[in-house]
């Protein structure tokens, strides 16, 4: 298990995490609709069956129904690369640094990538079950909107703790 935590993982997971969100979001255009204008993001804020199952017929008017479902197992892919990366890199931050500031950042870079692991796995999956079952559900729906601003908030927490980490532990192993 201490294998799993070293710095080369953290750049393959994190760095691979971070690759497959730029793409994700370069590529974002291709699920949009007049019913969707944004998309996958429509379809993560719909907090209804009836918003869900409208996104749903224009895709699938489109023929977007497998890119949609292709982007959402894409995303699974990412959030287990970020989500791990980051709390990989938190968590050698945390047990290295020798700053007990510094530790504190890492300590914040693993709890922030947790939860944001844990909303945005919520949240994609909710909308999953709906895609695959081309069958809105306000329960799914509503638990996916509700996880959104959580999962937001907590991958710019982590993304930028993890910087500004990444950063304070290259000065400090420099001086």
């Amino acid at each position: 298990m201490s294998n799993l935590y070293s710095w080369r993982n953290f750049w393959i997971f994190w760095g691979g995490g971070l690759a497959l969100f730029i793409y994700l979001i370069l590529s974002g255009g291709m699920l949009d609709t007049s019913v969707a204008p944004s998309g996958i993001l429509d379809h993560q804020s719909a907090a209804t069956a009836d918003r869900v199952n409208a996104i749903h017929q224009s895709w699938a008017a489109a023929g977007l129904l497998e890119t949609a479902r292709w982007r959402m197992f894409a995303d699974l892919l990412f959030i287990t690369l970020y989500m791990s990366g980051g709390i990989i890199g938190g968590r050698l931050i945390w047990q290295h640094a020798v700053s007990p500031s510094l530790k504190k950042v890492g300590l914040l870079c693993v709890l922030s990538y947790f939860v944001f692991g844990l909303t945005d796995y919520l949240e994609t999956v909710c909308q999953l079950i709906q895609l695959v079952g081309e069958q809105g559900s306000d329960m799914l729906a509503g638990t996916a909107a509700l996880a959104r601003p959580l999962k937001i908030l907590t991958w710019i927490v982590g993304t930028v703790a993890m910087i500004v980490a990444l950063v304070w532990r290259w000065r400090e192993t420099r001086a």
